[in-house]
């Protein structure tokens, strides 16, 4: 039964003979080894792991955090003979499931075993659900430029570790979906993800929305409520915009993030929380610190380690990637007919600079294919409010269209003279008005001979 398998990793005969013999008529399948070198060969494929604190070649709570970053799916049960306190804190500390002291109860050790092979079916539940949800609504980070090769070598570096990170860069460059990320290969993906934006909250409600409030704590609070940090509890939570956090909460989240355990509002009792913290900001922290707007010792437990994502407008080779990748989410998502990008459109897409970053180049998308009436989108379907990127010839097509389109039932109309008169007689009388009538600095603007502007204006009447 391979879902039921167990690795136990315990160098007393005795203890493996009596766990096999109690738990192998039960259905599961026990596989013994005697020392941390060959328990780390053999992690591999066990979803339960029986792991005994004292061995050979060392301390088991030193394998118990290689398991948590090597096997981070496999749930960790502690069995040990040395019953003290600081022992187990340390086990449930690293993320041990639980601690079993020898001699243990038999029926407390299966009990513990189908207990912990019940919570592993149901964490598979939660993500095969979760799975099914980001495929009706993908979050990818979509990018082959050596910038992002970085970010996702860091991010597979640190996701296991438990570790608290610090993401930078500016808006819209997609910060929380690399906290994201994180979290989604991190042990803690079986726990919920929560995120903060700390600067669309007023301040003086922020404190409130983290650590939640006891009835009565403050004027409007008519009935006590949690916070965002028990809400990701045993998950994480995401905190955008840290810098902005009020100095006095600075404190506060501080002495969380040191202790793992704070106060509601209100209230004088203590809660644990076991809750990684993600950071995210598009300011520069020192400097925050320099301006005494942001405490010294808060960027330091922060700043473990920082992730830093590029600008779009620094890496260039991703924007059509990810134009595309938006393109085809956007036809999905709003059930149209296919499209693609004229060879004016990319240009356009490539020249710009992107201040908004990846949310601008995203939601431009999402207009762009709503609008475009064709199955090529040009340049004016996305950037209808630039006119720096509305040409000539699209101004003008726009602006004839229903003009040409009423006098093509008329017979000897002189559509041509007709539209070449009349904008040429709109230019030249736009061009004197910015001009202030000064025929000189009206050739120049224009290109023309002075001579032949004078025969002109004299011709179309160009007051």
């Amino acid at each position: 039964m391979s879902d039921n398998r167990i690795l136990l990793i315990d160098d007393d005969d005795a203890v493996v003979w009596v766990v096999q013999r109690a738990l192998e008529p039960l259905g599961y399948e026990v596989s013994a080894v005697k020392s941390l070198r060959e328990g780390k060969r053999a992690l591999a494929g066990f979803k339960l792991i029986l792991l005994d604190m004292m061995l050979p070649d060392g301390n088991g709570i030193e394998l118990l955090s290689e398991i948590k970053t090597l096997n981070p799916e496999a749930v960790v049960i502690i069995i040990t003979a040395n019953g003290r306190m600081e022992s187990a804190i340390n086990a449930m500390k690293e993320g041990a499931y639980d601690y079993l002291e020898k001699p243990f109860d038999i029926d407390e050790l299966t009990i513990t075993i189908k207990r912990a092979f019940r919570d592993i079916i149901m964490r598979e539940e939660i993500l095969a659900l979760r799975d099914k949800a980001e495929e009706k609504s993908p979050l990818q980070i979509v990018g082959k430029s050596k910038s992002m090769l970085r970010v996702f070598k860091e991010i597979g570096k640190v996701a296991p570790r438990d570790v608290t990170v610090l993401i930078s860069g500016e808006s819209g460059t997609g910060k929380e979906l690399v906290a994201k990320a994180m979290h989604n290969n991190s042990a803690r993906k079986y726990g919920p993800f929560v995120a903060i934006n700390c600067a669309s909250i007023p301040k003086e409600l922020l404190e409130a929305e983290l650590f939640g409030w006891e009835k009565g704590a403050f004027s409007g609070a008519i009935e006590k409520r949690t916070g965002k940090i028990h809400a990701a509890s045993e998950g994480t939570l995401f905190l955008d915009e840290v810098s902005e956090l009020d100095i006095n909460l600075q404190a506060k989240l501080l002495r969380f993030m040191q202790e793992q355990e704070y106060s509601p509002l209100g209230s004088d009792r203590t809660i644990k929380a076991n809750v990684r913290i993600i950071g995210a900001t598009n300011k520069d922290l020192k400097d925050c610190v320099k301006k005494d707007a942001f405490r010294e010792d808060l960027y330091y437990r922060f700043n473990v380690i920082e992730i830093k994502i590029p600008a779009l407008r620094e890496r260039k080779e991703d924007i059509m990637l990810l134009a595309r990748y938006f393109l085809e989410e956007s036809v999905r998502l709003f059930d149209l007919t296919p499209k693609d990008f004229s060879k004016d459109a990319i240009k356009a897409i490539l020249d710009y600079q992107w201040p908004g970053n990846v949310r601008e180049l995203q939601n431009m998308i999402k207009r762009a294919s709503i609008l475009s009436k064709s199955a090529l989108i040009e340049p004016r379907d996305l950037f209808y409010e630039e006119q720096g990127f509305c040409s000539i010839k699209d101004f003008l097509e726009g602006k004839l269209n229903n003009y040409i389109h009423k006098m093509a039932g008329v017979e000897n109309s002189s559509l041509y003279e007709t539209v070449i008169t009349e904008v040429e007689r709109a230019l030249l009388s736009l061009v004197m008005k910015e001009t202030g009538g000064n025929q000189t600095k009206a050739s120049k603007l224009l290109g023309i001979n002075r001579n032949t502007l004078n025969k002109k204006i004299k011709e179309l009447k160009v007051s």
